[in-house]
């Protein structure tokens, strides 16, 4: 929360935001509030906030947990050799792998922290020694570490969680995770092995529906952005998506639907896509819940280092370790056609730089493909069907003319469409979703800075497609205002995990599959009209416009149509991965790249937890 902060009292300081150091560090569990810390409304505050804290994890949203969902999907590509990432590429990892323990350990640290603080508050409301207004102040402190105790559940069950309930071969009485006791009086509490899928599932329903009776549907500016009755809701309507009880998802979203957003009025899509991403538009009136980042001068509150570990290189400080995998730049990509206009933009380029030069005439080189329509980055590349030796060689000749020694056949990626010459062009010629362009850093097209102070402005520098939502190098006047630079790599902006558009498209999955085809399609077409800037009041939903889907009346494809609009809407947000899973398409789109559909399905359990726990008592996933 920007206005809830996030400090963590002296005497909370077991509760730090560590990586990897809580939860079963049964030598040294300190990480209980004192019994009598929690004694007034202000230090439970401060004790809840605790529970919030760990969300900050470093295999969390601090930056891996997109490494985890978003190599798995192929949404990013990896550029770098770091150990503790390489195994999450291509499905390499193992009981050993540090993100592996990591996600781990940051669900359970927030497990074991909203127990013992919900514990500790229900204790002094029931001591008697606070008003009737503090206890009801109190009791909606004890739903939100029910809530968050949920979400944990939640993201531990379908992560290690042997099967989602729409695998095939799912048993309710498989494996789950560990069920922890909510109040902990010594180590052997810890020492047990996995609860059983179906109370995994019982206990995250129970928790959010606790939540749900408990919290209330908006809160003070000064808790702005706190779980609400809403979030519970829109939670418990995924968990029955998951469940494939249909009926009851729709039931529950219709109910966080009714209960607003953050500030009790109506939830509503943003009118532009961009602002889910940025800074200025922070727990706006599409967001459900999202993930409050600070960045300050020290270390007592925390950013997200998405910056630094997603963002691409040569821009604020960005490692470029990722890029956007071509093959989903494609999936915004509706043809290509290279226009007069763009020809002669590019065509014309003065020979003030060896860049200028090159760009020209690459494109003179396309100078017959003007006005042809292709529907592939290959089929574009292939309408120059010269030799790309031979026009090296003429460039060559032409740079040596106005004194600049570049060798184009030098140039990365020079002769495929993966040359940033190529890529310019792409971009201008593309007709794409326009939600590309809030999504990605795009070759050709992007402006940037290249300096914290926000000063150096220049095109986006790489040939490759970068990772853009909640990188903020388009933000120069909040940097300012944020008191950048800082500690180097901070990221202030929020993340956004749940918001509406989300919602919305598991809504219309739920009402397509008990046959309320007319409301499916209205709430996937809200979610498309939005990102062409159409309207998408009820209202207007009644006059069909050109980007609508087809009724889901007549549609045989509308789970296709589902499957699309989500890919789009959602990627780099790391829900896909469960989405294809839930689906089960995850072996025939990933089998290619190591996917192994008796292994893959979930992560292993950490080696180092089964030492702790006993090999014996806290047992491994099959095929690891």
């Amino acid at each position: 929360m920007k206005t809830l902060k996030h400090i963590i009292a002296i005497a909370l300081v077991g509760l730090s935001a560590s990586a990897c150091d809580d939860y079963l560090d049964v030598e040294n569990y300190n990480g209980i509030p004192a019994d009598d810390l929690i004694n007034s409304v202000e230090n439970a505050q401060t004790a809840v906030n605790g529970v919030y804290n760990g969300m900050y994890g470093e295999w969390l949203y601090f930056y891996g947990y997109y490494y985890y969902t978003c190599f798995a999907t192929g949404e990013l590509d990896f550029r770098a050799s770091l150990e503790d990432v390489k195994p999450m590429v291509n499905f390499a990892y193992f009981d050993g792998s540090s993100a592996v323990y990591c996600i781990w350990k940051n669900l359970y640290t927030i497990i074991s922290r909203a127990n013992d603080v919900s514990t500790k508050i229900e204790k002094l409301i029931a001591s008697g020694s606070v008003t009737e207004a503090e206890s009801q102040e109190l009791e909606k402190m004890v739903g939100e570490c029910s809530f968050l105790r949920a979400w944990a559940y939640f993201y531990l069950t379908r992560s290690y969680g042997d099967k989602l309930p729409s695998h095939p071969n799912y048993d309710p009485q498989g494996l789950g995770v560990p069920i922890i006791d909510r109040e902990i009086a010594g180590r052997e509490q810890l020492m047990k092995g996995r609860n059983t899928l179906d109370e995994c599932w019982k206990e995250i329903l129970s928790n959010f529906s606790d939540a749900y009776d408990r919290l209330p549907a908006s809160w003070p500016s000064v808790k702005l952005g706190a779980a609400t009755k809403g979030a519970a809701a829109a939670y418990l309507g995924q968990m029955y998506m998951y469940l494939e009880e249909y009926g009851k998802a729709g039931e529950w979203f219709a109910k966080a639907l009714a209960c607003g957003n953050q500030t009790g009025s109506e939830y509503a899509l943003t009118e532009d896509y961009a602002w889910n991403f940025d800074f200025n538009h922070e727990n706006n009136s599409e967001s459900i819940f999202e993930i409050q980042f600070q960045t300050v001068s020290d270390d007592t509150q925390r950013a997200s280092y998405l910056w630094r570990r997603l963002g691409p290189d040569g821009v604020g400080g960005g490692f470029g370790i990722c890029n956007v995998n071509m093959d989903w730049v494609n999936k915004f990509s509706s043809g290509y056609e290279l226009t007069q206009d763009v020809y002669d933009k590019y065509a014309s380029l003065a020979p003030s730089s060896a860049s200028n030069i090159v760009q020209a005439e690459v494109t003179k080189a396309y100078a017959s493909a003007i006005g042809v329509n292709v529907p592939s980055v290959s089929d574009f590349f292939n309408l120059f069907t010269g030799d790309w030796d031979a026009l090296a060689d003429d460039i060559n000749e032409i740079l040596k003319t106005y004194k600049f020694r570049l060798n184009v056949k030098t140039e990365p990626g020079w002769g495929t469409s993966d040359s940033k010459y190529i890529q310019t062009l792409l971009s201008e010629i593309r007709a794409a979703d326009p939600r590309m362009y809030d999504s990605f850093y795009v070759p050709g097209r992007d402006v940037i800075s290249t300096n914290w102070a926000g000063t150096n402005l220049q095109p986006y520098p790489n040939s490759y497609y970068g990772f853009k939502k909640y990188i903020p190098y388009n933000a120069i006047e909040n940097w300012a205002a944020e008191g950048l630079p800082g500690y180097e790599g901070d990221n202030s902006i929020n993340q956004r995990i749940f918001r509406l558009a989300d919602l919305y498209l598991q809504y219309a999955e739920a009402l397509y599959k008990t046959s309320d085809k007319v409301n499916a399609a209205k709430y996937l077409n809200k979610v498309r009209r939005r990102a062409y800037k159409l309207p998408f009041d009820d209202a207007s939903m009644l006059t069909p416009q050109s980007v609508d889907y087809p009724s889901a009346n007549d549609s045989g494809d509308f789970m296709d149509a589902i499957v699309k609009e989500r890919e789009k809407e959602l990627c780099l947000e790391s829900h896909l991965w469960f989405d294809y899973l839930r689906w089960n398409m995850a072996a025939d789109l990933f089998g290619s790249r190591g996917f192994d559909p008796a292994v893959h399905h979930r992560l292993p359990i950490p080696l180092t937890e089964r030492q702790i726990v006993g090999m014996d008592v806290l047992q491994q996933n099959s095929g690891y």
